[in-house]
């Protein structure tokens, strides 16, 4: 079967012109009682390349509770994507050929799009020890412990070295524990305010600055992970001028809000925090000057099992926003588009989020 959709706008080398397109769909067939038009006109539509998404959580294996990879891969087809890269925070965590044998399964089997594995850094996600990176290599698209940031300078060092040789990125979750100090919310106005305990920015720019300076020793090439300040956006603009292979990425919740709009609310909570308008802004003309070159929807599905609560309602004020990070609290609902929530099977929170 072979249509023509005629009259649309097309993007094609990185501009936009009218024109038509043909599709040819072979001998497959969508609904035999549905009759489609051999020649629609379509001028009211525009036409894209397929939307490549470099971090969703798919859930499968260890939390199909949550999502799998059936209901995440149709849900990115409805909204437009053709490609979707999978973080490796699962259970078994993908951490060598063994561990990562049942997530390769599951993709042949049920993926309904192009489905791209990472494998971890290191064992567990736990930092202790390296991953099997050269057995997996061949598998993976590219290595991160997203979720949790690789603490140890050496450790990352090694990382580094490896992925080099083998020809594959570190994409790092830039988190310094040791800066965290409790906080749940982005230590800035809102926080001091409400007697908040705050997250300071240098626990991600830190992490960030450190590993540039592996990168610039291993000449790996290095992607960051949702940066959410503004010194995070001067580094990586420093870095890419003195030509290192390194990238960033971001999330739309980052560009349209800031700790202005907190609410007494757990829908809020989220890793990285919402930060001060002056991140905000620096992440938007990092956007627009070329320094992020990717702002992904970051899917993730989360539980309807953990409902949403207000700091008003509980006997310490906070339980909202002191629930584990990593817990089953849903965050932020809207970094899905409309569409990829509706295709979705069963009822789930949309959410942005760095681990199961």
């Amino acid at each position: 079967m072979t249509v023509v959709l005629k009259g649309a706008q097309v993007f094609h080398r990185g501009a936009f012109s009218g024109g038509d397109v043909s599709v040819s769909f072979g001998d497959r067939v969508f609904c035999k009682d549905i009759v489609f038009p051999s020649s629609p006109n379509v001028s009211s539509f525009t036409i894209l390349p397929g939307f490549v998404d470099v971090h969703v959580h798919l859930r499968e294996p260890g939390f199909s509770y949550k999502e799998t990879i059936r209901t995440g891969s149709l849900a990115a087809a409805h909204g437009g994507y053709t490609t979707v890269c999978a973080m490796p925070n699962l259970n078994p965590v993908p951490d060598s050929m063994e561990t990562l044998q049942p997530e390769l399964d599951a993709i042949q089997k049920d993926a309904v799009i192009r489905v791209l594995p990472y494998g971890a850094i290191t064992k567990g996600e736990q930092g202790g020890e390296l991953a099997d990176l050269d057995a997996m290599a061949p598998y993976v698209v590219a290595f991160s412990d997203d979720g949790k940031g690789v603490q140890d300078r050496d450790m990352m060092r090694r990382a580094m070295l490896e992925a080099k040789r083998l020809g594959k990125l570190i994409v790092a979750h830039c988190e310094d524990n040791s800066l965290l100090r409790g906080g749940y919310i982005h230590d800035g106005a809102y926080a001091k305010a409400h007697g908040h305990r705050g997250i300071c920015s240098e626990s991600e720019w830190r992490p960030i600055q450190r590993d540039l300076e592996l990168v610039r020793e291993t000449g790996c090439g290095y992607h960051v992970c949702h940066i959410s300040t503004k010194e995070s956006v001067a580094l990586i603009r420093k870095a890419k001028a003195e030509g290192l292979n390194v990238t960033c990425e971001t999330g739309p919740h980052y560009l349209l809000l800031d700790d202005a709009c907190l609410q007494e609310d757990g829908r809020f909570k989220m890793n990285p925090p919402l930060r001060d308008k002056s991140d905000r802004e620096a992440l938007l003309e990092g956007l627009a000057d070329g320094t992020l070159r990717t702002s992904r929807a970051r899917s993730a599905a989360w539980t309807s099992r953990a409902p949403y609560s207000s700091t008003r309602n509980t006997a310490s004020g906070r339980s909202a926003w002191t629930r584990n990070a990593r817990s089953n609290t849903p965050r932020l609902r809207g970094s899905h588009l409309s569409v990829s929530c509706a295709a979705r099977q069963r009822p789930r929170s949309c959410a942005c989020c760095t681990s199961p």
